[in-house]
């Protein structure tokens, strides 16, 4: 299987594959034959992050750290606004992923296709099983 080289290109030839295969699925979705959605995290936190300033030469300026309040988010969102969503003060990790996925799973009338990029805990083995 092509693998990415070291300047983080794809492979030109799995690339178009799987342009290909999104716009299959986008044409499944579009006729109603299947439900289609893209899914991630991310988070808020109370305090913003900073990490550069500007300052005179002679200027001692110093960043204080303080611990915000953060919470995460866990979507999935299709190109119909349908939605499936949870957020956790916790880590999101493959194991809150599966939850999710699992209460998806009662919930669909349909074939239904979910697609995740390549972080790891959308790639371990509990959500490949």
């Amino acid at each position: 299987m092509p693998q990415w080289n070291c300047k983080g290109k794809p492979d030109s030839d799995l690339y178009a594959l799987k342009i290909e295969l999104i716009a299959e699925l986008e044409k499944l979705s579009g006729q109603g034959l299947i439900d289609l959605f893209y899914g991630d995290e991310s988070h808020i936190c109370s305090e913003g992050y900073v990490p550069y300033g500007w300052k005179f030469p002679d200027e001692d300026i110093y960043i204080s750290v303080e611990k915000g309040y953060k919470i995460n988010i866990w979507g999935l969102i299709s190109r119909y606004n349908q939605y499936h969503w949870a957020t956790t003060e916790q880590n999101i990790n493959a194991s809150f992923v599966f939850e999710q996925l699992e209460k998806l799973s009662f919930q669909i009338h349909k074939q239904t296709v979910v697609m995740l990029d390549n972080a790891s805990i959308h790639k371990a083995k509990i959500i490949q099983q």
